[in-house]
């Protein structure tokens, strides 16, 4: 009987048995245990032995945590962390991670590519051609020597600031918890959230937080240029989808990229669908044959880590380090 048990809280029956979630947790001597689709209509009912939960879309806060006094961490699958209520896990000295460090190219590359598709109209130009059609060429900006804006500054967004610059655009970021000096270094300029919406293209790239929701609204859009596109490759809700619709609408912008949704799955009658200039993608972002594998094994590492008594890779909870005495794991 393993030592401990760590409940996976949306798992889908296609999806399991989660062989490399489990090959991870069983260093940690733990046993993972799925949840059937009729226990996660009552989650509290089902993990009241639960030392570790790891989740994806179900929200995780503290009805779950009362209702497993023995619960010591919650893994998210991937870089969100939206979902679980981590201020309240700390009251309970619950560790919160999320994985940081499995799609940040994949993601870069693909908000890269939206800018690309729009930039050359690849979607329309495609559909021209198999009708055997031509489509009016239309304004396009050269790209070498425009703008490209990002709004935040992190990791994602440093790799796609690299494939831009290569392709020869000039990179402005907006981000007021980075160093001017590192970004300075990175050969980007810190500066305005106004100023970023005023570039030719931008690209959106915050986490999910109360202080981040619906920060990319009317007012924003409205500053941004008539031949400007969007991208939106971080978390649907970042960027507001009515203020985006109006602002195509209304011929605003001249179209935009978007990978994520609110709510997801994004659905085919989607507004923002009808739109000839707007490529949609069903957030997917964050996949390729590499990215997919590596993320089940971080979430089974962090999971062991915390319950070996190990510091994970990343903690979304801070303070709670205060309470939870971890040590660095002896490998990194």
């Amino acid at each position: 009987m393993a030592k401990f048990k760590v409940y996976h809280v949306d798992s889908r029956p296609e999806r399991q048995p989660h062989t490399a979630e489990a090959a991870q947790l069983a260093l940690a001597d733990a046993e993972l245990v799925p949840l059937s689709p009729e226990q996660q209509e009552d989650i509290p009912a089902h993990v009241a032995d639960a030392d570790g939960i790891i989740c994806g879309y179900r929200q995780v806060g503290r009805d779950i945590f009362e209702a497993a006094p023995n619960l010591k961490v919650v893994v998210r699958y991937g870089i969100g962390f939206d979902n679980i209520d981590w201020q309240t896990a700390t009251e309970f000295d619950i560790v919160v991670c999320n994985i940081t460090d499995y799609c940040i190219n994949e993601v870069a590359t693909h908000a890269m590519s939206l800018l690309l598709a729009l930039n050359r109209k690849v979607v329309a130009h495609n559909n021209a051609a198999r009708a055997g059609e031509r489509v009016p060429l239309g304004p396009s900006g050269p790209l070498y020597g425009e703008t490209l804006g990002l709004v935040a500054f992190g990791h994602i967004a440093q790799q796609a600031a690299i494939r831009a610059q290569a392709f020869g655009l000039n990179v402005i970021a907006y981000d007021p918890f980075q160093d001017p000096a590192a970004a300075e270094a990175a050969g980007v300029r810190l500066t305005s959230l106004e100023e970023v919406m005023q570039a030719d293209y931008v690209s959106v790239h915050p986490p999910m937080s109360p202080e981040t929701r619906g920060m990319i609204g009317a007012e924003q859009l409205a500053l941004m240029k008539p031949h400007a596109y969007l991208i939106t490759t971080c978390r649907g809700g970042v960027v507001n989808e009515q203020a985006l619709y109006d602002a195509l609408k209304n011929g605003q912008i001249a179209g935009a990229g978007v990978d994520v949704w609110d709510p997801e799955p994004v659905h085919k009658d989607h507004p923002l669908l009808e739109f000839d200039n707007v490529i949609a993608t069903p957030h997917s972002a964050y996949y390729s044959d590499a990215s997919g594998p590596l993320l089940l094994e971080r979430v089974g590492e962090a999971a062991a880590d915390v319950l070996r008594g190990y510091l994970p890779r990343s903690v979304v909870n801070r303070a709670v380090l205060d309470q939870v005495s971890l040590t660095a794991h002896p490998d990194r």
